[in-house]
């Protein structure tokens, strides 16, 4: 009788104020069921992922954080995986006047990132990087059978840019977005 390996991971990290560095990495073969789950909350940035698989899979997941967020997850499945993935974040742009103590703060309305990614493949392969710093980049990979939908929005105050992939069938899929890349003049 084959061994049968079936693996549940929950993380839960919540990120307190100063700086701090960790890093989490987890990698699963199963041939039974696997659902794993990643979460960063903090004051100014959010990452969530979620994933299932079953039958035979491959599930490969790496999170570091520090001053940056990144996130890596790749998974592989012959039988139906699901895939829920969201990245935040937000920026305050509100400033003072360095010269005079008695003047108004400029407030400016901060810019406000959110990508997420839902999928349900019967089968395939799926791989995922995020990075949250001054930037927000996220991009995946997609090769596979099934559905998927990805979202991303990113909001100034003086310009709205929204995306959306809404994909069904057997697919192959690239992927990247980028927001807060600063022009060159």
């Amino acid at each position: 009788m084959n061994k049968v390996l079936v693996a549940l991971g929950i993380l839960l990290l919540v990120i307190p104020c100063g700086l701090t560095a960790d890093s989490i990495s987890s990698s699963i073969v199963c041939s039974g069921a696997t659902w794993v789950s990643s979460s960063v909350i903090s004051d100014a940035r959010s990452y969530a992922a979620h994933l299932f698989t079953s039958d035979f899979a491959v599930v490969n997941r790496t999170l570091n954080i520090g001053e940056a967020i990144t996130a890596l997850v790749s998974g592989r499945s012959t039988g139906p995986m699901g895939i829920d993935e969201y990245t935040g974040q937000a920026s305050n742009q509100t400033t003072q006047v360095p010269a005079c103590l008695f003047t108004d703060l400029d407030q400016k309305t901060g810019r406000q990132d959110d990508i997420s990614t839902h999928g349900l493949l019967i089968s395939g392969d799926y791989l995922s990087y995020r990075i949250l710093s001054d930037k927000t980049v996220a991009g995946a990979v997609v090769n596979g059978s099934g559905i998927f939908l990805m979202n991303a929005r990113s909001d100034d105050g003086n310009r709205t840019v929204s995306h959306a992939s809404d994909i069904a069938g057997t697919m192959n899929v690239t992927e990247e977005i980028v927001f807060g890349e600063e022009e060159n003049d």
